[in-house]
């Protein structure tokens, strides 16, 4: 690997007086564990994998933190008829009665955010993030200092970024939230000097494209001509991408690459007629079902063009978003096919990066990067979502992952403090578990602080092939 230079110099939080809510868990730790964590807190932090931040959570309330800020509040609007909830969201006080009386919409809401607010990660996210704002540590009094940090949104992000060192970030930019080019540049620019690069994903092209009333040569013309203008060009809203990110896992479960053109165009010609002869209340499956050949085969013309140029392709596994997508299909051992990438009697080893760490099926996402020399390990949406539990659980990767494919990572969405939180607890835990094995003799101290070299920065920047900073 190639060493990058990086000045270490940041103001180490281990210098600070420990919070009262921590003050147990860093006296049971070994001795070790201070020098450990006192130099990998000073790390320079690169996400792998993460999500445009709006300032539309600038100012917000208790009940719709927890909706932005939790999996299991994304679908809210789904247990409502299409449109139902953005209405009652933003309607007057007429509109939401009305709505409530026909829907019970509050109820429904408020049962739901409660048991948000039960779970232990966002007692113990209440408790850092008060330490941070200088409050009580209740979720009222937090979002209140929020809020008044949220006069000047912008800089209250940049913030949370130095706080824990970002210096580069891979911004998927496949949900914007209703914005564009402009949307981004604006979050771009406010976490300066934390660098973003840009991830596109194969099935935003999709979107565009499969609307086209054209036939399916044509369509396969205009393909690869947005796949070269977004690898080689502009086409990622203005700047080039450096990967690419597929979500077809989801939805089809086992990716078998698909090289022939025959039973793409069929599918081409299914889904058009599909389209044409839709209703409400089609299920699901069926509908991956009738694109599941043509899917498989964009997706194998944007892994070419991804290991023509020594681009890594990121792909949704494990995780959720129920209930748009089928998570019985998110197995990480159904890409097997996908590391393989077999053509003419020969593995060719594309980059392939697994996200959100395979989570819940960590083991086998781990085995998997353990097996294939190409295949990599993210830690996203396990970090932070396990917090205190991250020590087992990086552990466990580390003893089945070279340490030279371990890629830092948060999935961060919607709201900044994602972010905040991923190199807050993942250097905290990664701390933990790196002194477990220098504690018990598999690692020695320096070996241990280039490995979190490794997984916090340096991993991503040669992957990536980014410039040293």
């Amino acid at each position: 690997m190639t060493d990058v230079p990086v000045k270490e110099t940041r103001a180490s939080s281990s210098h600070r007086q420990v919070p009262d809510h921590l003050s147990a868990f860093f006296s049971r730790q070994e001795p070790e564990f201070a020098q450990i964590f006192e130099a990998v807190d000073v790390m320079p932090l690169d996400d792998t994998h993460c999500h445009l931040i709006t300032d539309r959570d600038a100012v917000t309330t208790p009940q719709r933190y927890l909706e932005r800020i939790s999996l299991a509040g994304f679908p809210i609007p789904s247990y409502f008829p299409k449109g139902v909830y953005a209405q009652w969201l933003n309607g007057d006080e007429a509109v939401r009665h009305d709505l409530n009386k026909k829907f019970d919409i509050q109820n429904k809401v408020e049962g739901i955010t409660y048991n948000l607010s039960q779970s232990i990660f966002i007692k113990f996210l209440v408790k850092e993030l008060a330490e941070f704002l200088k409050c009580n540590p209740t979720l009222e009094e937090v979002i209140e200092a929020r809020n008044d940090r949220g006069r000047d949104y912008w800089s209250y992000i940049n913030s949370l970024f130095a706080e824990v060192g970002f210096e580069n970030i891979m911004l998927d930019t496949g949900v914007l939230e209703g914005g564009g080019a402009e949307t981004i540049s604006q979050f771009e620019d406010a976490i300066i000097p934390c660098k973003s690069h840009r991830i596109s994903r194969i099935d935003q092209v999709e979107g565009e494209l499969f609307k086209l009333d054209v036939g399916f040569d044509d369509f396969e013309a205009l393909y690869i001509d947005r796949l070269q203008e977004i690898l080689d060009g502009t086409g990622n809203f203005g700047k080039r991408s450096v990967g690419m990110k597929s979500y077809l896992l989801p939805d089809i479960g086992l990716i078998r690459p698909l090289y022939d053109r025959k039973p793409a165009a069929l599918s081409w010609g299914a889904m058009k007629r599909s389209v044409r002869n839709a209703t409400d209340g089609v299920d699901r499956e069926e509908v991956a079902s009738v694109k599941k050949d043509l899917r498989r085969y964009t997706f194998t013309l944007a892994l070419e063009e991804c290991l023509k140029r020594d681009m890594p392709l990121q792909i949704h596994t494990g995780d959720g978003e129920a209930p748009w997508v089928i998570l019985r299909n998110q197995d990480p051992f159904y890409l097997e096919e996908v590391c393989r990438f077999d053509k003419g009697g020969m593995m060719r080893m594309p980059k392939i990066i697994p996200l959100h760490a395979g989570y819940p099926s960590v083991g086998k996402a781990a085995w998997l990067s353990h097996l294939y020399p190409n295949c990599y390990f993210e830690l996203s949406i396990m970090t932070p979502l396990v917090h205190q539990n991250l020590c087992h659980r990086y552990t466990q990767v580390m003893e089945a992952v070279p340490l030279s494919k371990i890629l830092f990572a948060s999935d961060a969405f919607h709201i900044p403090e994602l972010y905040w939180l991923s190199g807050l607890w993942g250097k905290r835990y990664l701390s933990q578990a790196l002194t477990n094995h220098v504690v018990g003799g598999s690692l020695d101290f320096e070996e241990a602080i280039e490995a979190a070299r490794m997984i916090l920065y340096k991993n991503n920047r040669v992957v990536y092939n980014l410039n040293p900073v």
